[in-house]
């Protein structure tokens, strides 16, 4: 039990650090931003709360959620076989789609989501990234989001030494997964839960159950869990990181509390803004309730009448006793400045956040290059959760996929859809086919609807004329953001053989009525490449005639010209039953064979003057 004791006091020891106490305090009021807690503007005031930090972090989540993944195993060029690169990023698609379907099946977000919520609210991203077995020793891919808020842990040069993840749990779920009996703590008559930390070190996993007056047990021992990085060496299976460029600072004589810097949530900018702006809110809720209700005094003998009923009602009757008087108070109004006010603050929140342009929001007419100009000026809000989230997919990934090569589990069967234009795979892919495969790289490409007109006619403009500025390699994947370079321009050639060839085309036209049903319809186009074909069959006869004529006429004209050089007449037709050779081929380009010499004697020393031999040929038709 004394290493229980210990293992638990060091997690609360970090636990509850400083530190580590005021990120979580920046966590939690960020989070009641985002949940749009009630704003106080005291008693006797109308109080506003502004949606602002909510569809801020919304807007955000949702292009974290629906940008575009690519998965890629850089390859040289040097590489014949890209099989094993093609695999792995199969592997690590479906890995993720098998992760994300056993989220739906816990009823929880899928992994994206989950993450780019805590990269947007938290500032961090923690997690669990393994695989690990069933009872019936199957393998499943468990890639489980952590709460930042509820993460402890320690680091040296080396990347994380330790983690722990706190849960609240009742003592049911924990008898049933750990199968251990505990008492929850009690706060009075009402009961915490019993707390759940999930620990990982570089060697070893464990499972500790905390519960009433400091009693702990073991839900999970110590176990080695055999998980190595990229390099080889042991590390915890799990991921980490902080969200945007802001190194560790410590401060030396400030005083401030720098802890909560590293790391910082969407809000960070507009944190107190947001106040401010409710404050102003509040007032002008406040006059314009006081407007419909006019605060108003009773002027009586004695001073001391009131009203039994609410003289704003509708069809409501006051009775007044004599001498007694209802007068409306001055009406009280905003200072002229209130406005302006208000609109440098609105101001302030659109250069923390985004653009009211981001929204769909003109206040009034403007160009298209001025919205473009206020919509590019979110860019310092969105690229940092962008490289976050990148950073936590290349780590989910790596431990992922090197766990696997490593070996242990049995063949994992993945599916999912390999690129835009790839048809959806369903395979096993086995360890041994990820060996060289080389390391994953993993990109998010978040554009916004109104950006892609613009993306076509850059790269339709990069790539016209004599001198294309890119090869269209460089323009597909760095300016249309296309995931598979290679797959998308065997598709266009595909695509242009089919409209270039009319039989091919007439074949494409078939096949897609036959497919639709229609097939009285693609019995017509069928006739047609009947005829096409046997058209192109008889062009093809006679212009193989035309080039037997062409022959010919090049050979006898040749001839002619061999014989006026020689001085002799033109040569006449072979005598009859004489052997002729092809037509239009002067003899004088002829074989002894072809010519009607017939061979004598040893074919590979024929005597002088013989058919085959040196010397003069002797022609059995009498003519030399």
């Amino acid at each position: 039990m004394a290493r229980i004791d210990d293992l638990a006091e060091q997690i609360e020891e970090v636990w509850e650090s400083p530190g580590f106490r005021t990120r979580r305090t920046r966590m939690e009021n960020d989070y009641g931003l985002y949940r749009m807690n009630p704003y106080e503007a005291g008693n006797g005031y109308q109080s506003y709360t502004s949606n602002a930090p909510k569809i801020l972090a919304d807007k955000i989540i949702s292009y974290l959620s629906n940008a575009q993944m690519s998965v890629r195993v850089p390859i040289s060029a040097e590489v014949a076989d890209r099989t094993p690169g093609t695999l792995k990023e199969k592997f690590v698609i479906g890995a993720l789609n098998l992760a994300d379907e056993r989220m739906q099946r816990y009823g929880q977000p899928s992994l994206r989501e989950q993450l780019a919520f805590y990269v947007v609210l938290r500032g961090w991203y923690a997690g669990r990234a393994m695989l690990n077995k069933h009872d019936d020793d199957t393998t499943y891919v468990d890639i489980t989001p952590f709460d930042p808020l509820h993460v402890c842990y320690e680091m040296d040069d080396m990347g994380i030494v330790w983690l722990a993840h706190k849960t609240k749990r009742s003592p049911s779920a924990v008898k049933r997964a750990f199968n251990v009996d505990v008492e929850p703590a009690s706060e009075g008559e009402t009961s915490s839960g019993i707390t759940v930390w999930d620990y990982y070190s570089r060697t070893e996993n464990a499972v500790i159950v905390v519960g009433d007056d400091e009693q702990k047990k073991f839900g999970k021992k110590l176990t080695k869990h055999n998980v190595r990085d990229i390099n080889g060496n042991p590390c915890a299976p799990v991921f980490l990181g902080a969200v945007g460029p802001a190194p560790w600072v410590q401060d030396e004589i400030s005083g401030d509390d720098t802890a909560r810097d590293y790391g910082e949530s969407i809000f960070a900018a507009n944190r107190d803004l947001y106040s401010d702006y409710n404050f102003a809110m509040s007032a002008y809720k406040t006059l314009v309730r006081r407007a419909v209700r006019r605060p108003y005094k009773i002027v009586s003998p004695d001073g001391t009448t009131t009203l039994d009923t609410d003289p704003w009602q509708d069809g409501s009757e006051v009775p007044l006793p004599a001498g007694t008087d209802i007068r409306l108070m001055e009406e009280v109004t905003m200072p002229l400045d209130t406005g302006a006010f208000v609109g440098l603050i609105s101001g302030e929140l659109q250069r923390g956040g985004l653009s009211n342009v981001s929204y769909g929001e003109l206040p009034f007419a403007i160009s298209g290059f001025a919205a473009k100009i206020l919509q590019e000026g979110s860019a310092h809000q969105i690229e940092p959760r962008v490289k976050g989230i990148t950073s936590c997919y290349k780590q989910i990934t790596e431990i992922i996929s090197m766990q696997y090569e490593l070996g242990g589990f049995d063949t994992v069967s993945v599916r999912g859809r390999h690129n835009d234009i790839a048809s959806y795979f369903s395979e096993e892919i086995k360890p041994a086919d990820l060996e060289g495969a080389g390391a994953i790289d993993i990109n998010f490409g978040v554009r916004m609807p109104q950006d892609e007109p613009q993306l076509v006619t850059m790269a339709q403009m990069m790539r016209e004329g004599p001198k294309p500025l890119a090869p269209d390699e460089w323009i597909w994947e760095n300016v249309l953001q296309i995931n598979d370079v290679e797959q998308f321009r065997n598709a266009i050639s595909a695509q242009q053989a089919q409209v270039t060839e009319p039989k091919a085309l007439l074949l494409t036209l078939i096949e897609g009525l036959m497919h639709s049903g229609e097939q009285e319809k693609a019995l017509i186009y069928i006739d047609l490449l009947r005829k096409t074909m046997k058209q192109d069959q008889q062009q093809e006869t006679a212009q193989d005639m035309q080039f037997q004529q062409l022959l010919m006429t090049a050979g006898m004209q040749a001839q002619q010209t061999d014989q006026q050089m020689q001085g002799a007449p033109p040569q006449g037709p072979p005598p009859q039953g004489a052997p002729a050779g092809p037509p239009g081929i002067p003899g004088g380009v002829m074989s002894s064979q072809m010519q009607g010499f017939e061979r004598v004697g040893d074919p590979r020393q024929a005597a002088p003057g013989t058919p085959g031999g040196p010397g003069p040929r002797v022609n059995p038709l009498g003519r030399m």
